[in-house]
């Protein structure tokens, strides 16, 4: 006789929340959906006085990035990871995560995931928390983010620390970095790159053009079509604008 399968859904926008629900009972009466949260705090919150066999936990809550979850409790439940990006998989194997799901969720890729949960409780059933331990800390190696990178003023070459840097510019075929100070340094790289080597806690791209260092946005006020409009110190000769579509990734870098 099987168990049931107790699950916490953590999603902030409820629509999908209820459609997860829906998918995940279809796939299996045996899982009984015994939490819903929408929220960092109130996930910490709801683990402090429950348990639960399995976490979907999407990775953008209303109150910051779920990341942090596991920095203030001690998750013993394995998770599957639920995200429209997917650039935070490399952080999501370094908790306790089983999979990674992009949204939207199909059916297919839940029962897969399932699938995968099944097999191995049953092979590991003897030891399951300490084989979560083992993918959360050996898995996959801790990313490592550079500190220091080399740019240029006319002739002269020199290192900087990447947190003395205000933000890089995109300027047709060459890129600029910004300091703190205001001295503008040409830097033989790609943004695109230096999303990949920065750590993003501390650096977003904003737009094609813009890698900004969290230290150095000033405010945003909103702007036409649900677009926001940032500033930035030192303040760049150009408006910097945010598309509708990354308006709430950016809103949740600010607070993480």
């Amino acid at each position: 006789m099987h168990s049931a399968m107790n699950v916490l859904i953590v999603e902030d926008e409820q629509l999908l929340a209820t459609e997860l629900a829906e998918r995940l009972i279809h796939l299996d009466n045996e899982i009984k959906i015994v939490g819903q949260t929408d929220s960092v705090a109130s996930t910490v919150k709801w683990l402090q006085q429950n348990e639960c066999d399995l976490i979907f936990l999407d990775i953008h809550l209303s109150d910051g990035i779920s990341f942090s979850i596991f920095d203030k409790i001690k998750v013993s439940s394995p998770v599957i990871f639920t995200t429209a990006y997917d650039r935070y998989a490399i952080k999501a194997f370094e908790v306790n995560s089983i999979a990674y799901l992009l949204k939207p969720v199909n059916e297919k890729d839940l029962e897969r995931v399932l699938k995968k949960y099944k097999e191995m409780k049953s092979i590991f059933r003897a030891d399951f928390e300490s084989i979560l331990n083992s993918l959360g800390k050996s898995s996959v190696p801790k990313r490592h983010y550079i500190s220091r990178i080399m740019l240029s003023s006319g002739k002269a070459q020199m290192a900087m620390n990447v947190e003395d840097i205000a933000y890089f510019m995109a300027d047709g075929r060459y890129l600029f970095a910004i300091s703190k100070t205001g001295e503008r340094y040409f830097c033989d790289n790609t943004l695109y790159k230096l999303e990949e080597e920065l750590d993003s806690y501390q650096f977003f791209r904003l737009n094609r053009r813009f890698l900004v260092n969290f230290d150095n946005v000033a405010y945003f006020t909103a702007y036409s079509k649900s677009r926001i409009r940032v500033n930035l110190t030192p303040e760049p000769e150009e408006k910097i604008i945010i598309s509708a579509e990354r308006v709430k990734e950016f809103k949740q870098w600010l607070v993480r």
